[in-house]
């Protein structure tokens, strides 16, 4: 029987192997379809950027975008409620509308309002 030193070092050993075999797995998904995923789906009309009076969208023509679209710009803001779970309202910030349109994103003029990075629009509000 092992010393009780070596097989703990042993069991380390093992997760750590499966934890960089799982990290190389994640790399190789996180630019398949989990990056997919994210991108359809979490960051979906998410504003990335604003400069000046553009903003630069997270929604492109493969979700419907067309120049000329104007958007509503809404904001989550926390109440409270505490940890993940927590509750939220949404004001509607301003509106844009789009000025150059590509196949996940876009670019849009500012029409109106405080329009911020992380601030959402939608298509179909």
């Amino acid at each position: 029987m092992k010393p009780k030193a070596m097989r703990s070092g042993t069991v380390v050993s093992t997760v750590l192997v499966i934890l960089l075999i799982a990290m190389g797995c994640a790399t190789v998904w996180a630019q398949g379809p989990l990056e997919t995923m994210r991108h359809r789906v979490f960051m979906r009309g998410q504003i990335l950027d604003v400069e000046g009076g553009t903003a630069y969208l997270c929604l492109g023509t493969e979700q419907g975008a067309k120049v000329g679209d104007v958007l509503t710009v809404r904001r989550y803001v926390s109440i409270g409620g505490g940890g993940r779970g927590g509750h939220y309202r949404v004001d509607n910030i301003g509106t844009v509308q789009i000025t150059e349109v590509f196949s996940h994103m876009a670019n849009a003029k500012i029409l109106k309002g405080d329009v911020k990075v992380h601030d959402v629009v939608d298509l179909n509000p």
